[in-house]
This record gives structure tokens, sequence and C-alpha cells, in this order.
């Protein structure tokens, strides 16, 4: 660094009433959890995967029961599906409005406990600047969500409300049912409700915007003084070369096998459907014949489609399942490489990810609490809603349901516990690795562009080397 440079950061310092000393100690950290804090997180976290979840499974059931309709009603018969699918539709009629109301409740919850875990850290630590990442939690006050989560209840309100008072209106027999007009009593007042009610929530949001801008001051002072004071450390870092395991490379080639295979997969589906439709364009239509060329190719399609869909999908379970073990195994190995602390720098794609990437933990969250709890949901739904199917006892459907009632909460706790167990672990983690690397606060965008530099510079090494051998 030229003594000129020096000499302009030492000013900027001083005119931010910053000590030069106390300014080449300035980091960017990440705040560690508190329990309420990681509980909070990890709660929407599961909403959103136990969410999509139960809307992807609920999707694969109504592709199954088009399938079975058009195709295999025959299997349909037998096994009581048709009967399955048309009662979850009542348990979708009710887990949609919750969930819709949870995911923002819980994440006003989450928004408020970050608030106070910053206002924390301001007090007790104003010279440590929070990174981008947690800045941008309390993006969105907890007055916002609260006012999505009111909002919610409404356009609820409304619809049924709405519903229930034309049924009241127009149909002889709902005009003399106390409960319907009691229905529509009950939806005025939660619109009414609304409308006050967002009013007061308007009050605390300016009130909750006004402790952020407090306590963003200080670090809006420090964050170019910061920046600044981790650009000089890190330019001075030597560099090495990381682990194998860490190398972009290694873990690109899993990552472009997963794509592979969900790509596969997809045009399995696709040939599958399409031997379907041609052998039999609808329900109602006669099965179509072809000459033997084309009887063989749309027996094969169906063959070797749905063999495909078995195989592919089975690989990119598995392949999933190695991708979040092995961006464990490589979160683990980067803190294990920096717990000794002294300072270095490896390339950009290898540091950077390691700060913002998605987290196996929260992966992990996501696939339990969206691939395992939504399906056992549906079947206690199912049956709750009184499934009977006459290939099976009575008894027997009732404990399948009551097992799949216990899988569903063990699958959405357990889902939890790693959700909130990676969140504290996140923080410690982490700030080994800004310990050692002196990385600034970068965001996506500029990881996204360090990495594009990067790749252009080992292809630009890799022509040298290849014209310097020629």
């Amino acid at each position: 660094m030229t003594r000129r440079r020096r000499r302009a950061r030492e000013e900027e310092a001083s005119r931010r009433g910053v000590p030069q000393r106390a300014a080449s100690q300035l980091r960017f950290v990440e705040v560690p959890e508190t329990t309420a804090s990681a509980v909070a997180r990890a709660g929407v976290d599961v909403a959103i995967g136990f969410t999509a979840g139960t809307a992807a499974t609920w999707v694969l059931l109504l592709v199954a029961a088009i399938v079975f309709d058009e195709a295999l009603w025959d299997l349909e018969r037998a096994t009581g599906f048709d009967e399955f699918f048309r009662l979850t539709v009542p348990a979708l009629f009710v887990l949609g409005p919750v969930l819709a109301l949870a995911i923002p409740t819980l994440s006003g919850v989450a928004a408020a406990q970050s608030l106070r875990l910053l206002e924390r850290h301001a007090a007790q630590h104003p010279d440590a600047v929070p990174s981008w990442a947690q800045e941008s939690r309390i993006a969105i006050l907890p007055a916002r969500y609260a006012r999505r989560a009111v909002l919610t209840i409404a356009v609820v309100a409304m619809a049924v409300g709405g519903f229930a008072l034309l049924f009241g209106l127009f149909d002889d027999e709902g005009r003399g049912q106390p409960a319907v007009w009691a229905i529509v009593v009950v939806s005025v007042v939660a619109v009414l409700g609304w409308l006050v009610v967002r009013v007061l929530l308007q009050a605390a949001e300016e009130e909750q915007d006004a402790r952020r801008v407090a306590i963003r001051a200080p670090w809006q002072r420090l964050e170019s003084t910061t920046e600044a004071m981790e650009r000089r450390r890190r330019e001075a870092l030597p560099v090495e070369d990381p682990p194998a395991l860490l190398r972009p490379r290694a873990f690109a080639r899993l990552e472009t096998a997963l794509i592979v295979a969900a790509v596969a997969t997809g045009v399995s589906v696709v040939a599958w459907f399409a031997s379907v439709w041609l052998r039999q364009p609808c329900r109602r239509c006669d099965e179509q014949y072809y000459d033997e060329p084309v009887e063989r190719f749309i027996d094969g399609l169906s063959l070797y489609g749905g063999i495909a869909i078995a195989v592919c999908g089975a690989i990119v379970v598995l392949l999933t399942a190695a991708f979040v073990i092995v961006r464990r195994i490589r979160e683990r190995t980067a803190f294990r490489q920096v717990a000794d602390g002294r300072p270095r720098w490896w390339t950009d794609d290898a540091a950077l990810p390691l700060l913002l990437r998605q987290r196996a933990g929260r992966m992990t969250t996501w696939l339990v609490a969206g691939g395992i709890a939504p399906p056992a949901l549906w079947v206690a739904a199912v049956v709750v809603s009184g499934f009977e199917p006459e290939w099976a006892d009575a008894s027997a459907v009732r404990t399948a349901g009551v097992v799949a009632a216990v899988v569903a909460i063990a699958a959405s706790g357990s889902a939890l516990l790693i959700a909130t167990r990676d969140a504290r672990a996140a923080a410690v983690e982490r700030n080994a690795l800004r310990t050692v690397f002196s990385p600034g606060d970068p965001d996506l965008k500029e990881i996204a562009e360090r990495e594009a530099q990067a790749r252009r510079a080992r292809r630009a090494a890799a022509r040298a080397a290849r014209r310097g051998q020629s």
C-alpha cells in the first residue's frame, strides 16, 4: 500500500471519529445467535420447507390421480386411490390458509428476534459491524410481517364470508341455517378488525424503523473504514491453495451430475406420458394401434420410460443426499483448516461461498420438513377424513393414520432441531473464516462476480500453459 493511500485512510478514520489503532482492528462479524433467535429462524425454515413439500406432494397426487383415471382405472378401483385423493381436498382448504398465515407470522417473530439481537449487539459492541447477510434479516420489519399475516386473515374471511353470504341469500336451505349467518358476522368482524389493526401496525412499523435506523447509524459510519481495513489486511495475506475438497471443481462435478439427473427425470416423465397419450388419447377414446415398428416404439417408450423414471428419480435422491453431505463435509473441513487462526487467503471462488451460500443444515431442514413430513401428514389427514379402502382392515387404516401423524410430527421436530443447531453453529464457523480471511462484506452478487473472474483467470492461465507447451 502506498504512503498516500495509507494517509488518506488515516484521514478518513480520523474524520469519522475512529482512531487509527482502533480502525486497524475493525472487522465485519456474524453476530452469534441466541436460543430464541435461532429457534425463530429455524421455525421459518421449517414452515417454508413444509409448505413447499405440502404443495409439491399434493401436485404429485393430482398427477397420479389423472394417470390412474386416464390409463389405470382398474388399478384405481382396486386400490381406492380416487377416494384417497378426493379426501385430500378438504384438508387442502384447511392447510392452505393455515400455512399462508404461518409463514408471515413466524417470519415476523424471527425479524423481531433479529432486531433485538442486533440492538443488544450494537449496545455491547458498537464497533463490530454485522455482515450484510445479518443486516438483511431486518430489511422487512416485524410489523410489516404482522400486516401480511392480518391481511391473510382478512382475505380468508372475505372468501369464506362471501361464500356463506351467497349461500344464505340464494339457497333456501342455507337461508334458515344460523351457522351460515354466524360465519358471515364473524367474517365481517374480521375484515373490520383488519382495517383497524393495519393502522396500529403502521404506527408500530414506524417505531421499529426508528429503532433500526438507530442501531444502523454507528455501523454506517464505520462501514467504509471497516471495508478498507479488511481489504488492507487481505491484500497483505499470503495466498494458499485450499484443500482439494474445497476447490470449486470438486463440488461443481456433483452439482452438474445432480442437474443432469433432474433433467433426465423430467425427460423420462414426459416420455412416459407421451406413450400413454399415444396409446389412449383420452379415457373414453378407444385404444390406438399402429403398425409394428410404431407399436414396438410405444411399448418400449412406456416400459423404458417407467424404468427411467424410477432409476433417475432414485439417482436424484441419492445425489441430493450426497450434495448435502458433501457440503457439510466441506463446511467442517474449512472450519478445521482455519482453526489455527493463521491469517491467509484462498482463491475467491473457494473462500467466499463459505460465507454466504446456503448451509447444509438449512438444506437438510428443507428436505426433512418438505420431503418427509408432508406425505405423512396427507396420509394422516385422509385417514381422519374417513378413508376406508375395501382391501384393508379399518383398524389397520387407523393405525397407519396414527403412525403417519407421529412421523409428520417427528420429522417437523427434527427439522426444527437441525435448523436451530445449524443457525448457532453458522455464526461460530463463519466468524472463524472471517478472522482468517478478512473477506470484507461481499453480497451474493459480488461473490458471483468474483467467482466469474476467478474462472476466467483459470481459463486464461490454462490457455497460456498450453501455448507454452506448444
